[in-house]
């Protein structure tokens, strides 16, 4: 009997944490447009998570389009914070001092390519940062959570259906209107190959412009 998505979510939270103790945890399944939903929350306050889905959520190096461009598995937060801009960072890292966040790590779980669900853990004060040693261990439970969800997967949306992860992120990256060079920063590559990506994406689609590719994907 394939177990409802609260079941497994609570399942994996209760596995990881066992293996790998953490103050915090979060559950959630990535969406089409690679955007974290229907969240499970493990002694994390609402108002806390609240503040974060408010105001927080779009400076989170650890987002799931971020993640995938590691191309890392497991993620843990100096990871994601390299790939972003430093302004971005103190912003975030204040929201995590606020609530004396210290360390985070992030566990991704893919279907063929396409990013499905994610896990967070996070240590308050009072615990150490996460060892190389327990990222380890993570990335072996990792295997485990992305087998028992590929019953989860819901069907893609047949707009991006077509899109490798990658073209994913720069579609929803261009949604919000950002400019060439912040998306070589984000994506970690120089401007000729974002040059490169957005032909290839153009022509997949057969768009003509930015306006035009964005109408197409997600109007």
């Amino acid at each position: 009997m394939t177990p409802s998505p609260v079941e497994f979510a609570r399942h994996c939270l209760s596995t990881f944490t066992h293996f790998v103790p953490a103050s915090l945890g979060a559950f959630y399944l990535i969406d089409d447009q690679l955007q974290a939903r229907d969240f499970q929350l493990l002694g994390m306050h609402p108002q806390m998570h609240d503040a974060y889905l408010r105001h927080y959520r779009h400076l989170d190096p650890l987002q799931p389009g971020a993640c995938l461009a590691t191309g890392l598995p497991v993620v843990p937060l100096q990871a994601g914070q390299a790939r972003q801009d430093e302004a971005q960072n103190r912003e975030y890292q204040g929201f995590l001092r606020a609530h004396e966040v210290i360390d985070v790590v992030e566990v991704i779980a893919q279907a063929g390519e396409r990013p499905v669900a994610g896990l967070s853990l996070l240590r308050c004060s009072g615990m150490p940062a996460f060892s190389g040693k327990e990222l380890a261990s993570l990335a072996a439970l990792q295997g485990m959570m992305e087998a028992g969800v590929q019953a989860l997967v819901p069907a893609a949306e047949p707009k991006l259906q077509g899109l490798t992860p990658r073209e994913r992120e720069i579609a929803l990256l261009l949604r919000e209107g950002i400019g060439n060079k912040q998306l070589a920063r984000h994506l970690g590559v120089g401007l000729p190959t974002v040059k490169t990506h957005l032909l290839n994406l153009f022509r997949k689609v057969g768009a003509s412009s930015r306006t035009e590719l964005v109408a197409m994907l997600f109007l």
